[in-house]
């Protein structure tokens, strides 16, 4: 059976369709519209099972309740867990979560991102690679709810959840120095990314801290297009160089490179050592050892709503800037 609107409605009740939309709205009674009158209309529409188009309604009030979360990959566990704890918050607060993944490349965010806005979503929670694309200062410059997290431009004013890199790398590095890694190599994506530039510099300062000679070839910079292949690669690459430990700027690295080594390199899972930036369960039980940088994913998540909600309700943006300090967890 065909799905009946509030003009066929009307039309069977022999009414007009503002006095059908008063009283689907509650406006009945302010109307001074007969009581006969509405109970007829409630129950024709709840004989026909009469379903208002939601989508209309809250376009017309200009406001969907939905919020768009746009990270790089959405199958990385740091995202997901973030994106995870933002639905449910949203959620309790009749809010939906439209997700999606941008493969840090620039013309998917850009097409996501007018996706999303085109849909009219509420605001935006955004792990961008490109936070100066003109589709972004576009979005800024007309004050759209916008919060990035885990990627800062410097140059770009807006509202940041980020957390500290550069020393928290450096801590833990120096941790993997200390319990006697002499040659320590780097695999890395998007080296350009202002948090892992930080990162690196993190890297770089403990090896400086602790008087190891920095090798530039021991930086392996690798596809996220093919991370797999790419990470086999250049952890090949390092294996054959002779390093003791391997850093990695980011855990789904971290997380390949313990199956390539628990397949190509099983005689050496004792005898190297990993540096993670972020965590996974994972490293609780595997090998090589991994020490690593948890990164506060709850107040994260926690941050980001709250921006969000506070911008929503006083229509302004304060372009906040939170920098948190993560974790060190020492498994050497």
């Amino acid at each position: 059976m065909k799905k009946k609107s509030i003009k066929d409605i009307a039309q069977d009740l022999g009414l007009s369709k503002t006095t059908v939309s008063f009283v689907l709205n509650n406006k009945g009674d302010k109307m001074n519209i007969s009581k006969k009158t509405q109970q007829r209309v409630l129950a024709y529409v709840q004989e026909v099972n009469y379903q208002p188009n939601q989508i209309a309604k809250s376009l017309k009030k200009g406001k969907t309740n939905t919020i768009g979360y746009l990270v790089p990959d959405i199958s990385n566990p740091f995202f997901a867990k973030i994106g995870r704890l933002i639905e449910d918050y949203f959620w309790d607060k009749g809010y939906h979560l439209f997700i999606g993944s941008t493969d840090e490349n620039k013309a998917k965010e850009d097409q996501m991102l007018n996706m999303f806005v085109n849909r009219q979503v509420d605001a935006l929670v955004v792990a961008s690679c490109f936070i100066q694309s003109d589709t972004i200062k576009s979005l800024l410059s007309r004050d759209f709810p916008l919060v990035f997290f885990d990627r800062e431009d410097p140059d770009v004013i807006a509202n940041y959840i980020l957390v500290e890199n550069k020393i928290s790398m450096k801590n833990a590095v120096e941790k993997a120095i200390e319990s006697n890694s002499k040659k320590l190599g780097l695999i890395t994506l998007t080296p350009n990314i202002y948090s892992i530039k930080n990162r690196i510099e993190g890297y770089k300062m403990a090896l400086k801290n602790k008087n190891i000679d920095f090798d530039n070839q021991l930086i392996r910079i690798v596809d996220n297009n093919d991370l797999k292949k790419e990470t086999e690669r250049e952890l090949k690459t390092l294996m054959e160089s002779g390093v003791d430990t391997v850093v990695f700027t980011n855990n789904q690295i971290t997380v390949i490179a313990i199956w390539l080594m628990n397949t190509y390199y099983k005689d050496k899972v004792t005898d190297i050592k990993f540096v993670s930036f972020d965590n996974v369960d994972l490293f609780d039980y595997s090998l090589p050892k991994v020490i690593s940088v948890a990164q506060p994913i709850e107040k994260i998540a926690m941050y980001s709503t709250q921006i969000i909600e506070e911008i929503l309700s006083s229509k302004k943006s304060e372009n906040k800037r939170i920098e948190l300090t993560p974790r060190l967890i020492n498994r050497t």
